[in-house]
């Protein structure tokens, strides 16, 4: 079995560390190296802070102004979901009033096509009553 040798015929001696050469100095003009702030430094001069719309988070759309909305559009083709448009599009809204989440203008516009459904509808089941044939036959 062979050992390793540092290249000049003697086994290699890795008890010792070899001696590291010293760093070259920095050159002229440059100033002498200082450890990093730490994490909660206070801002430097010169520095503005943030703007205030930074650490702004965006509320949360309200679930009932979402189904208002949803089901006034529904209703123009279903005609029944058109009324729980309002109810929900007033739930929306007195939640919305406590909790200052988004969604105020679904609300309203659910509330708004469920009235104008309903209305229609109404007015169309008038309409058919009126116009039809219930009188049974004349002769």
């Amino acid at each position: 079995m062979t050992t390793p040798e540092d290249g000049d015929g003697e086994p290699a001696d890795y008890s010792t560390p070899k001696p590291q050469p010293e760093p070259p100095p920095p050159p002229p003009g440059y100033p002498p190296y200082t450890a990093p702030p730490p994490y909660a430094a206070p801002p430097q001069p010169g520095y503005s802070p943030p703007p205030p719309w930074a650490y702004q988070v965006q509320p949360r759309t309200n679930g009932f102004a979402i189904a208002a909305l949803i089901c006034g559009c529904a209703g123009f083709v279903t005609g029944c979901t058109a009324p729980l448009a309002v109810i929900f599009g007033f739930i929306a809204r007195s939640q919305i009033k406590n909790t200052r989440e988004d969604g105020n203008g679904m609300a309203i516009a659910g509330i708004v096509l469920g009235i104008l459904v309903t209305a229609g509808f109404v007015v169309f089941l008038l309409l058919a009553f009126a116009f039809s044939d219930a009188g049974g036959p004349t002769y």
